[in-house]
């Protein structure tokens, strides 16, 4: 199962979304807007990952934005 990183108004994260979708890949989505996933931003910014949609593979190694994703499922 992926895990893609987002916020409200993404583009590139509803594009992570649907490409995951149409490929028939399970995934979490966590939304850094939401109080519940808040905690995520002081993490992605201490590992230098400053933009979103930020994604891992479901072994848990970081595929990076959607152009990344695009180019890993081809």
């Amino acid at each position: 199962m992926y895990v893609i990183i987002t916020q409200d108004n993404c583009s590139f994260c509803d594009k992570a979304k649907n490409l995951l979708k149409e490929q028939g890949l399970q995934f979490t989505a966590y939304n850094i807007g939401t109080s519940s996933s808040r905690w995520l931003r002081p993490l992605l910014l201490k590992a230098d990952l400053r933009t979103v949609p930020q994604i891992f593979d479901s072994e848990g190694n970081h595929v990076g934005g959607f152009t990344e994703l695009q180019a890993a499922l081809k």
